[in-house]
């Protein structure tokens, strides 16, 4: 059952009025947040956020680091109606207003682009690093095809970084909180020759202490088998833990700006990542085997009688991962470099060109992927992404009443991916043999390492046109259309792969063995008897190569595909000012997805066959209000309807029960309504409330549910997208022995109740949760330092933000507990 949360805000609200003062009427705060208009490049000029006939969300560099937001993920606590998920291998899932993509490879694309000073990042994963030594960050809702392009169908999350100062600054943050955790953020900027400026930015975040606690080796659980998994000697005396969550991970960006004159500028920078903490461990709260034909019967008892977790537990450091010596870490690393030319032509016209290219790499990261402490299946992720971009674009002035834009677009992307994949007693290779364990006692039958991977590349071609006509005083119409053409090519398998073979064998564990017949010979021997029925001669599978069959001739090999499609976006807005910083408008708009093969474990080359670009038509109705010179409203409603909206869900197969396939939903519609509203009651005293609605739904669409069999999902809401979201923003300055001041602050969110599957299996079911934040700073009125108190949950609620099936079991992927910090600020 969901649990009622409004009882919570009196203990919220208690945080606004604590320490109101009378002389808070009279005293202008030399910081905190306020509801001052923000410059923004949302449309790719400056022009203010209020202005915009757009739904956009602001918040300021400095906004952003009060309020504990350090990573994308975080923004969901500002921003109801985005939501982030933990796909399970290491991929982040973004949804904006009920649009997201739920599929976890790093080949996946996005429906909600992330972007560093309008440079793409073309997949979620290379997001971690974005929230460094910014300025601002602007979140545009709803399709976003015209300016920004393919993958954009909820909104664009667009960070502009700091850039080189003229003069001399520098500045830091230093963090110390629960878990033994030290993070430091530091930025050095100013002019190195009278045209030519840099800004260097660091930070780093290290912790001596892990968060999840072993569910069966941590001595204070009621499920603890007495071992703690530690053998010092041995040579993997640190790998049977019994904590796991250690983060160690540092980003770094130096920009330069060189002037070259009345006319023209570079602005460029060279950017990058490392992360090599421990990756989060599944929460399991049921075992459900995937032994298409022996079902429960075919589940080692190590999987059979693991202690699950209670569904109503409300430890959310309870996990579990194997004591066997493998060593859970991820091991990622990306890099990026940019250069912008802007150029005057006249006083009326302009030139911006825009190059980029980037990498992620991810060396062997292992994930604990079952959650349980045996080796049930757990995997390493080997995988290359690049991209290259370049974008050439010419904007105008006609007259005093139009502006235009005129540009092209060139982009390649290519990721390789090879996961690899250790399952010594999963169901599906028969650990319990069919004739009572005189077959596969305790051993994997079939194998116990396999693999999948691919190579997948696009190549996208754009042009596109932007127009914003003044045609009376109070009125204007905005009008844009973005022509593409996208190729993708990819070739993919499911592979055979021993304990020797590579990549990957360096990270086995002391004494590991091959086990079974091998994949290669079960899946000869099935094409020995399926492919003369077909009509064709059988195909052999040979040992460390690819053994998806295929699907009209069942034998097995790589699977090669290509898919060819082009689009025309476009946005068509009204807006009308009737009164001084006053705006309603209306926007029709049209976005696409780019289509995708998956990357996923494939028996069947079925499995392979892409999902078409999906198509989103979007009306939306909104207004922007300044009242009363101390209040910001800004509230819209719309209207979404998806066409062969993208969606996972399963194939049947014989042998290995439901495998994941991607489909296309032939008709979806998301309505919704949002609310954000800004206030400063008196001088010191900041109020925000933003809320969401959302009301979504599978109009028509019928594919595999989660057993694989055919299901009609007309009707049901969208995963991962709760009908209700809000949040509570309050921070209050006062003045304190006349030279210093003292900020109390807090803010509150709420998510309602979801579901992680498309079919609504109630194990599957998310609860609603509420998270209370806090701080109180004190700081001189003058500067330059300020010290923080801060704590993130400080009510300890229990909340996940995904549930998922990983084969034998069924599991939540945890946020963190409560977690108390200080921190201590200095800019000059």
């Amino acid at each position: 059952m969901a649990r009622q949360t409004p009882s919570l805000l009196p203990k919220f609200l208690f945080l606004v009025a604590f320490g109101l003062s009378e002389q808070a009427q009279a005293v202008t705060p030399s910081r905190g947040l306020d509801i001052e208009e923000i410059i923004v490049t949302a449309q790719k000029k400056e022009e203010g956020a209020n202005s915009i006939p757009l739904a956009i969300a602001t918040y300021t560099g400095e906004d952003l680091t009060a309020l504990g937001v350090a990573d994308t993920r975080d923004l969901g606590r500002l921003l109801p109606g985005f939501s982030y998920a933990d796909g399970g291998f290491n991929v982040p899932i973004y949804t904006l207003r009920g649009v997201g993509f739920n599929e976890n490879s790093q080949t996946a694309s996005a429906t909600v682009g992330v972007y560093v000073d309008e440079f793409n990042l073309p997949f979620p994963v290379m997001s971690k690093g974005s929230n460094l030594d910014l300025a601002r960050v602007e979140v545009l809702k709803g399709p976003q095809g015209t300016l920004y392009g393919r993958n954009t169908t909820g909104g664009a999350i667009n960070y502009i970084a700091n850039k080189p100062s003229e003069e001399f600054e520098y500045g830091g943050d230093l963090s110390y909180s629960r878990f033994d955790t030290l993070a430091a953020e530091g930025f050095v900027s100013g002019p190195v020759t009278d045209t030519v400026f840099a800004r260097l930015a660091y930070t780093t975040t290290q912790s001596g202490e892990g968060w999840q606690r072993s569910r069966t080796r941590y001595a204070g659980s009621d499920a603890y088998n007495g071992k703690t998994g530690r053998d010092p000697g041995n040579e993997y005396d640190r790998f049977g833990y019994d904590r796991l969550g250690e983060v160690d991970r540092d980003a770094a960006r130096l920009s330069l700006r060189w002037e070259g004159g009345e006319q023209w500028s570079v602005n460029t920078h060279l950017s990058g990542w490392r992360d090599r903490s421990e990756p989060q461990a599944l929460q399991v709260i049921a075992i459900e085997s995937q032994n298409a034909i022996l079902g429960d019967f075919g589940l080692h008892p190590d999987v059979a009688n693991y202690p699950v977790n209670d569904p109503d537990t409300r430890d959310a450091q309870a996990a579990d991962w194997p004591n066997n010596g493998l060593n859970f870490r991820l091991n990622d690393s990306f890099v990026s470099g940019g250069l912008r030319l802007e150029y005057q032509l006249d006083e009326r016209h302009d030139m911006v060109l825009l190059l980029s290219a980037g990498r992620f790499e991810s060396d062997g990261s292992f994930i604990p992927q079952s959650g349980l402490d045996t080796v049930n299946t757990e995997r390493n992720v080997f995988a290359t992404s690049d991209f290259y971009n370049a974008e050439l674009r010419f904007s105008g002035e006609l007259g005093d009443d139009l502006f235009w834009q005129l540009g092209v677009n060139y982009s390649e992307d290519e990721v390789d991916e090879f996961q690899r994949l250790h399952h010594e007693n999963v169901s599906i290779v028969f650990p319990v043999g069919p004739l009572g364990g005189l077959l596969g006692d305790g051993f994997a039958l079939l194998d116990n390492r396999s693999g999948f991977g691919g190579n997948q590349t696009a190549e996208v071609a754009a042009i596109f046109a932007n127009t914003e006509w003044q045609f009376a005083e109070d009125w204007k119409l905005t009008l844009g259309a973005r022509y593409t053409d996208e190729l993708r090519e990819f070739n993919g398998c499911s592979r055979d792969v021993d304990v020797e073979d590579n990549p990957g064998a360096d990270q086995e564990a002391p004494g590991a063995q091959n086990r079974g017949i091998g994949l290669a010979n079960a899946i000869t021997l099935i094409s020995l008897a399926q492919a003369p029925m077909a009509g064709y001669a059988p195909g052999r599978a040979e040992r460390g190569g690819c053994f998806t069959l295929d699907s009209e001739t069942r034998r097995p090999g790589r699977f090669f595909g290509e898919l060819h499609e082009d689009n025309v976006s476009g946005r068509i807005a009204v807006d009308w000012e009737f009164a001084p910083e006053k705006l309603v408008f209306l926007g029709l708009s049209r976005g696409y997805k780019s289509g995708s093969f998956p990357l996923i474990n494939i028996s069947d080359s079925v499995q392979y066959a892409p999902a078409t670009q999906e198509r989103l038509d979007a009306i939306e109705l909104g207004t922007k209000l300044r009242l009363f010179e101390r209040m910001q409203l800004n509230a819209s409603v719309f209207d979404y309807r998806y066409r062969d909206k993208q969606l996972v869900t399963n194939f049947r197969d014989p042998i290995f029960g439901a495998l994941p396939a991607l489909r296309n939903a032939p008709k979806s519609s998301v309505r919704g309504a949002e609310l954000d509203l800004k206030m400063t009651p008196f001088a010191g005293l900041f109020l925000a409330l933003q809320a969401s609605y959302l009301d979504t739904e599978v109009e028509e669409f019928i594919s595999g549910d989660r057993n694989g069999e055919e299901f009609d999902f007309s009707g049901k809401p969208f995963n991962y997208s709760p009908q209700w979201e809000y949040s509570v923003v309050a921070e209050y300055t006062l003045p304190l022995f006349d030279d210093y001041e003292l900020s109390i602050g807090g803010d509150l969110s709420y998510r309602g109740e979801t579901n992680a599957s498309l079919q609504k299996d109630p194990r599957f079911f998310m609860e609603d949760y509420t998270v209370i934040n806090a701080r109180l700073g004190f700081a001189p009125l003058a500067g330059p330092w300020k010290v923080q108190l801060w704590g993130r949950n400080i009510t300890d609620e229990y909340y996940y933000n995904n549930v998922t099936n990983q084969l034998d079991t069924i599991g939540r992927y945890t946020a963190m507990p409560v977690v108390w910090g200080a921190t201590i600020s200095w800019r000059r």
